[in-house]
């Protein structure tokens, strides 16, 4: 016969009732009564009904993880799983489910993703990649559960924000290069509708444009991949002028323009510096290894679930909060003398 609240509440002369307030952690039991309850449950093999506990409590103990933007960045090239694989462990470490939602999948009949959040009865929410051309955004303004975006302001009662310091990152980027003598500097910059692409870009432009080194012919857009990198600095390296360092808003990039600079018969660091954002562990096997811009995704992740489960177990308000990055000096740059 399977084990069950009966048997316990038998076996300790309670109410079964009690022994289901214990088993569930309620308030109103004291701990040492608890403790009893547990150990007859594990005695006699008890199993608790995680599912008819959640319909009793009134709550799906469910975390919805919304995974965007992979129809513009495939998979190999996304940082967004970056984030993925750390937000997914420890989630499952509060033994709360999981439903994932992406572009291939849930989202491509363009429900909002306030209903999707109401159907499917989740606690919380996570978004990663959210983009400023999704119509979306705005509507998340009044989600009303416990929700956490990464790297993208959206102001909401119930909405908290981890980013990182892009301004921080790049401004580094450039103390770096002008310490090493370098001028005539050249940015691969990432698509605008992604606000991170916007935030790196700026520092550049207003820092460079306020010290009169501002060359709008040395800035090329890209979006991220290898290949879009690849043939910026291709089109950089074509110029009568050229550049003596590039800075690519993303290791992938930076990656794809090393390609382009030896195609060129040009050598890094020698004939040009080159430096990347984001920390890629690749960067450090390359040769020569690359200078670039370490965001810490397992920290930020991780801060991510812990910040929505303070909103969700302990009511705390929304929160905004800034990593700021580390630059990682290596091979790829070099004094210059004139």
């Amino acid at each position: 016969m399977k084990p069950s609240i009966k048997e316990i509440a038998k076996r300790l002369n309670i109410a079964p009732s009690t022994v289901s307030r214990a088993l569930n952690d309620k308030h109103d039991i004291s701990q040492s009564l608890k403790e009893k309850v547990n150990a007859v449950a594990k005695e006699i093999g008890y199993k608790k009904n995680s599912i008819a506990a959640r319909l009793v409590n009134k709550k799906s103990n469910t975390i919805g993880v919304f995974f965007l933007s992979r129809e513009h960045i495939n998979s190999e090239e996304n940082t967004g799983f970056k984030y993925v694989e750390v937000i997914l462990d420890k989630i499952k470490q509060k033994n709360y489910d999981l439903i994932i939602f992406s572009v291939d999948s849930d989202l491509k009949d363009k429900k909002k993703y306030i209903d999707i959040c109401s159907e499917r009865q989740v606690e919380g929410a996570i978004f990663i990649g959210l983009e400023d051309t999704d119509e979306n955004t705005e509507l998340l303004r009044n989600i009303d559960i416990p929700t956490v975006i990464l790297e993208k302001r959206v102001s909401g009662k119930n909405i908290s924000y981890i980013g990182s310091d892009n301004e921080y990152g790049v401004n580094s980027i450039l103390d770096h290069l002008f310490e090493l003598n370098h001028k005539d500097i050249a940015f691969i910059k990432g698509p605008d509708f992604i606000e991170c692409s916007k935030d790196r870009f700026m520092p550049f432009y207003k820092r460079m444009n306020y010290l009169n080194l501002y060359k709008e012919k040395f800035v090329k857009e890209g979006n991220f991949r290898l290949k879009s990198g690849y043939t910026a600095a291709k089109e950089l390296l074509e110029l009568d002028e050229k550049p003596t360092a590039i800075i690519a808003s993303s290791d992938l990039m930076a990656i794809g323009a090393m390609k382009a600079i030896e195609e060129k018969g040009l050598k890094i660091p020698d004939d040009i510096s080159l430096v990347g954002y984001d920390g890629f562990d690749v960067g450090a096997f390359l040769s020569p290894s690359l200078t670039t811009v370490l965001q810490d995704f397992q920290a930020m992740g991780e801060k991510a679930v812990d910040v929505l489960f303070s909103m969700i177990e302990e009511k705390d308000e929304a929160v905004n909060i800034v990593f700021k990055p580390k630059l990682i000096e290596r091979k790829s740059t070099k004094k210059i003398f004139s």
